[in-house]
């Protein structure tokens, strides 16, 4: 039940932003193609000559990542003067859109079939097929367009804690103990970001999304089906949601472990500690 049909509801969005997300596709993959050239060179050669090949395709990956990242807080702004504008309070329209949003609702599309590809390409692990093909699925159904203040949080303010993952991560394969710091410095950066978008604010962001959709789909059906576009891609939206929202529950404990894990190794052991007492 629902306003639209099937092909108003899953082809028509593709069809009528073709223009967008397919250049968008093909701009990814060259990202990725000219970071590995770049690698090749004489030059990055002599820089990263310890890295194996795997580790070079990573280099890659992760670039356009970071590329990503950086166009994605345009969504980011997108959210944030909405939320500015509506007084601090999430919209209750399921359809108004926000101005200047559309090129990144259908960017973010075209970057998870990027993203899709990657994982099955290069064999990654479970988690990240699972989350890349939830948010490739779930952006899609979103550029119907509805939901544009709650999207614009999940394409852009999420995307702002990915930078600084990637960046610490490349700087840590560099190998420069120069770096070393800086790369320590992204990494705090990234997992005070994660705890307070991802894990609280997604949390918060999430939960009223799903609340809202709820209602909507409950005032729906007394209505005979007339108030949403369709119920199949809200219902499908609220899964792939709950489901990409408890990932960064199962990431979360995998970064404090990982803190844990440092801060154990950097404690001092019982003997050092008693020849630091007798000096």
């Amino acid at each position: 039940m629902g306003r639209y049909g099937t092909y108003d509801l899953y082809v028509t969005p593709f069809a009528r932003d073709a223009n967008v997300i397919i250049p968008m596709v093909v701009l990814w993959f060259f990202l990725q193609w000219g970071a590995g050239v770049v690698l090749c060179t004489r030059w990055c050669r002599k820089r990263s000559s310890k890295l194996t090949v795997a580790q070079h395709r990573e280099l890659a990956v992760r670039f356009v990542s970071i590329c990503n990242g950086l166009l994605m807080s345009g969504s980011a702004m997108c959210f944030l003067r909405e939320l500015v504008d509506r007084n601090y309070t999430l919209s209750t329209d399921f359809y108004t859109e926000i101005e200047g949003y559309r090129f990144f609702r259908l960017s973010i599309v075209a970057y998870f079939i990027w993203d899709v590809v990657v994982c099955f390409a290069y064999g990654w692990g479970m988690p990240w097929k699972v989350h890349a093909i939830a948010s490739f699925i779930g952006s899609y159904l979103l550029s119907f367009p509805f939901s544009d203040q709650y999207g614009s949080y999940f394409t852009g303010m999420f995307e702002l804690s990915n930078v600084w993952l990637h960046l610490s991560e490349v700087i840590s394969m560099l190998g420069s103990p120069a770096l070393v710091p800086l790369a320590k410095l992204c990494s705090g950066i990234f997992a005070f970001l994660f705890v307070l978008i991802r894990v609280v604010g997604g949390t918060y962001t999430a939960g009223s999304w799903l609340l809202l959709t709820y209602r909507l789909l409950s005032k729906n059906a007394e209505a005979g089906g007339t108030l949403v576009h369709g119920e199949v891609p809200l219902c499908v939206s609220m899964l792939l949601l709950s489901l990409v929202q408890v990932l960064q529950y199962v990431w979360f404990v995998e970064i404090v472990r990982h803190v844990l894990g440092v801060v154990g190794t950097n404690k001092p052991t019982e003997p050092a500690v008693e020849a630091s007492k007798e000096d």
